[in-house]
């Protein structure tokens, strides 16, 4: 079955949803905005080239620092950080982000689930949480495995021979339309037989239900020379795994580019001997959203919150929907004390992100300090409309509703959401 087969797209995306929101709620996905938005947007590329697709997608960083990705039905998407450190460059991690696509879109996840015959739903999540997420915390994922059901649990995320060479051959084709070098597949194979051949790393997941092989590795060789075409693009992924380790780790070694030893500088609060590099990166590429992110950021910690102001709005001037931009400078003009700039700013980001729950965190807070209640409770109200809590978001639309200070063009939405989300229990 591909795209367009005849299933419950919808049931589908419900399974994945749920199971994205137990990850969630267990604190292991990655939600830094830049390093999402990487992500997906290297997703984005892969997917333009699908004609009348039906499934929206979901990238997301798993902070597992053993070496995995996976698919789950609905288009959910997760790679851990262990995998993104052994790539080495971007086409090697869009293959992984082709591979799982095309398991989504072949419905390969789909199958192995439900050749678990007498599981249901709930189950299936527990288990492939507890499967997927064993290197992260051992404890817990035997803890969500045994918490779901006894057997069977492999065979949900296991795939055949012949769905890796389907998930391969589909997966060339992404890249190839997408403009990635394609030879990144191979490359990436190759590494990861390296680290199939050490014994350090035998027990790795990733090689268990995706395992690598020399046939696969030349078939995979075959179609790279028969489609490999066109202009690359400039590849920015050495930066967005500097930053993904700066994030992520304790320690980060001073060694590599410029920037990765700025950034360990930051790490071990070195922030003059920082600002020296990034000022000079930032001069001299000033539309490179990671300099310019990692500058600002850098200026913030020195306390020089003007220049960090009019580095982020420079940015934004080139970038405008960057979303990470935009909340790093609400957050800045709210320790400055600039709550009028701040909501601004956020409530051009609603327009843009309306259903994004950070955007609703901070109007709160910024209603708050503004003495606004009504407007606070409606963003207090979206924040739990969105997290999943109707019955508080209701009672907060109801108070917005009652309140003497609610004028009528407040009222009218809070009665609109209100009816919606009723409707719905």
């Amino acid at each position: 079955m591909g795209e367009n087969a005849a299933i419950n797209i919808e049931q589908e995306r419900k399974i994945g949803a749920e199971f994205y929101q137990r990850l969630l709620d267990l604190g292991v996905v990655e939600t830094d905005p830049i390093l999402h938005r990487y992500l997906n947007e290297l997703g984005a590329r892969l997917l333009s080239g699908i004609e009348n697709r039906v499934r929206d997608y979901t990238f997301f960083i798993v902070k597992d620092f053993g070496v995995n990705a996976f698919a789950v039905p609905g288009g959910f998407i997760g790679v851990n950080i262990g995998l993104i450190t052994r790539a080495q460059n971007q086409d090697q991690l869009a293959s992984v982000l082709a591979h799982e696509i095309a398991h989504v879109r072949l419905t390969h996840s789909l199958q192995s689930m439900q050749k678990a015959s007498g599981v249901g739903n709930v189950s299936m999540l527990g288990m492939l949480a507890g499967l997927l997420l064993g290197s992260y915390n051992s404890e817990l994922g035997s803890a969500l495995i045994l918490g779901s059901a006894a057997g069977s649990q492999q065979a949900m995320i296991n795939f055949t021979r012949e769905n890796e060479y389907e998930a391969d051959r589909l997966g060339m084709q992404l890249l190839q339309n997408a403009n990635f070098d394609s030879q990144g597949m191979v490359d990436f194979f190759k590494i990861m037989q390296r680290i199939a051949g050490n014994s350090e790393f035998q027990n790795i997941e990733y090689l268990r239900t995706h395992p690598v092989h020399a046939n696969r590795i030349s078939e995979a060789q075959n179609r790279v020379k028969l489609i490999t075409k066109g202009q690359l693009d400039p590849d920015y992924f050495p930066m967005f795994r500097d930053y993904l380790k700066y994030y992520s780790y304790v320690r980060l070694k001073a060694s590599g580019s410029d920037f990765r030893r700025a950034l360990a500088q930051i790490k071990v609060g070195q922030y003059d001997l920082a600002d020296r590099t990034l000022r000079q990166l930032y001069q001299q590429d000033s539309e490179n959203v990671w300099y310019g992110y990692a500058f600002a950021e850098n200026l913030d910690n020195l306390g020089q919150l003007d220049q960090a102001e009019q580095v982020y709005r420079e940015l934004l001037e080139i970038f405008p929907d960057e979303f990470a931009l935009s909340l790093r400078l609400i957050r800045l003009l709210k320790s400055a004390g600039k709550f009028e700039s701040a909501l601004v700013l956020a409530r051009r980001l609603e327009k843009r992100h309306s259903v994004d729950i950070s955007v609703y965190i901070e109007l709160a807070e910024i209603y708050k300090q503004l003495n606004r209640p009504v407007f606070r409770m409606m963003a207090e109200a979206e924040y739990h409309r969105l997290a999943g809590n109707p019955a508080l978001a209701i009672n907060l639309y109801d108070s917005v509703i009652e309140s003497a200070e609610t004028d009528l063009a407040t009222e009218s939405r809070a009665r609109a959401k209100r009816a919606e989300l009723s409707q719905k229990k």
